[in-house]
């Protein structure tokens, strides 16, 4: 992929936007760390819409990459430490772990992403009364995201592109849907 992405790349980036805002609000109500883990993986969509639209290259391809990889391990560690619902120090710690390995061990960042998603997964059928498999599935859908566009990455770039991206959109949904709802009514703060 080149430097210089045709702007219909945004569109599907714009989706992420949308949905990541929608979820944010929604778990903003419910605890401040989820949301927050929610709005670091959707800055990155942000930033390449920036970067799409505005045409650039340089350092924006170096922040989009850097918000997208150690963004979304920093997110799903904050979700991971809110649906653990202990103390309120506990998600922005393991959102700096998850990212801080990622950044240490760079070949193991796929894995680390993939054992947070699992891990969200697991967490969200332990904090759910009922629906417990349709909160887990809508957590570990991220994984599927990834997987339905690694066979057209070489070949079809673009479409690799939107796909991810839109399930990702549809993720947010999901998550904001029916995961939120099953975190303790916890804002940062309010516990120790």
């Amino acid at each position: 992929m080149t430097d210089h992405l045709p702007l219909h790349y945004a569109l599907s980036e714009a989706l992420i936007v949308i949905a990541a805002v929608f979820a944010v609000v929604r778990a903003w109500r419910v605890d401040h760390w989820f949301a927050v883990g929610l709005a670091a993986m959707g800055v990155a969509a942000l930033a390449a819409i920036v970067r799409i639209v505005g045409d650039m290259t340089g350092d924006i391809i170096i922040l989009h990459e850097f918000l997208s990889r150690y963004g979304a391990l920093f997110g799903l560690g904050c979700m991971g430490g809110a649906m653990l619902g202990q103390k309120a120090w506990l998600p922005p710690l393991l959102g700096v772990v998850a990212a801080g390995l990622g950044m240490t061990l760079p070949a193991a960042s796929a894995l680390l992403l993939a054992g947070l998603i699992l891990s969200g997964a697991a967490l969200a059928y332990r904090r759910t009364v009922d629906r417990k498999f349709l909160a887990a599935g809508s957590f570990a859908f991220l994984l599927l995201a990834g997987l339905a566009s690694m066979p057209f990455r070489a070949e079809h770039p673009a479409l690799s592109w939107h796909i991810f991206h839109t399930l990702v959109a549809v993720w947010y949904g999901l998550v904001a849907t029916f995961v939120t709802g099953t975190l303790p009514s916890r804002r940062q703060g309010s516990s120790s």
